[in-house]
């Protein structure tokens, strides 16, 4: 199936500050050629629980320049010094623009908002949202998917533009093998693939006997996200899923939420 992609070309945009139902600010807006961004910082967890008790998977934008209809934006949370990161999409209301969720990405943000938990990023004090827009030096994908069609090659292509190091295998069967002796931070995943099924491979991945070595994020492609399969992988240990065909900068805001979920506590 061929993958739909599209990369806005943008200018860095300056700074803006808003509230978020009277908790919180929106302190920083970035942009970049393939993505955009927004920073919401709170002093405590319960002003950020609070703001969101008044919302329904969406959150306001600052102004009509904040993100074009049906934009994809990368959204980080800040409670002092503790973050999570989630991708949003922008919807445009009329009298006002939001930043709209995925349920499974609002249930991220309730969770984090409950006290950071396991989906609490490390701390990173004083960090800019230029900072965050780019993946940590010396990350590593595993890409798996076969050659046929192109969307290997793709994704390879995309995660390196992004600063994102990657290597590539056909199967879930060579990523085992491959991750054996190497360290990967995330694992990109063709779940149409013949052989080993998804769940399968997250289940082993995720036993204990792997528990010594650093646990790669594990991003699901599927072209149907409806299937059981899908379901059954977020299960057994993967972390977050995209459809099929995708826009790079869903794909990038994923992975960069993924990444910086990823990092240890400080």
């Amino acid at each position: 199936m061929p993958v739909r992609i599209a990369i806005p070309h943008t200018q860095m945009t300056g700074l803006a500050s808003f509230s978020l139902a009277g908790a919180g600010e929106c302190r920083e807006l970035w942009s970049s050629p393939a993505v955009h961004g927004i920073v919401y910082r709170f002093e405590t967890f319960d002003a950020l629980s609070n703001a969101l008790e008044t919302e329904d998977r969406e959150v306001r934008l600052p102004s009509p320049s904040a993100g074009r209809d049906g934009e994809w934006l990368l959204a980080t949370f800040f409670v002092g010094s503790e973050c999570t990161s989630i991708a949003g999409r922008v919807c445009d209301r009329g009298a006002e623009r939001r930043l709209t969720f995925e349920a499974r990405d609002w249930d991220l943000l309730l969770r984090f908002s409950e006290g950071g938990g396991p989906v609490s990023g490390a701390a990173l004090d004083g960090a800019s949202a230029a900072h965050l827009a780019v993946a940590p030096p010396g990350t590593t994908a595993l890409v798996v998917g076969s050659e046929d069609g192109g969307l290997r090659s793709i994704v390879c292509e995309m995660l390196g533009r992004w600063g994102i190091g990657t290597e590539c295998v056909a199967s879930a069967e060579e990523a085992l093998a491959w991750l054996g002796p190497h360290q990967a931070e995330l694992v990109v995943m063709n779940v149409n693939l013949p052989g080993m099924p998804p769940e399968e491979f997250c289940r082993v991945l995720r036993e204990p006997a792997q528990a010594a070595a650093a646990m790669p994020k594990i991003l699901l492609l599927a072209a149907d996200t409806r299937r059981g399969e899908v379901a059954e992988a977020l299960n057994a240990g993967a972390d977050d899923f995209i459809a099929m065909p995708f826009r790079a900068p869903e794909l990038r805001c994923r992975v960069l939420g993924l990444l910086r979920r990823s990092l240890p506590p400080a």
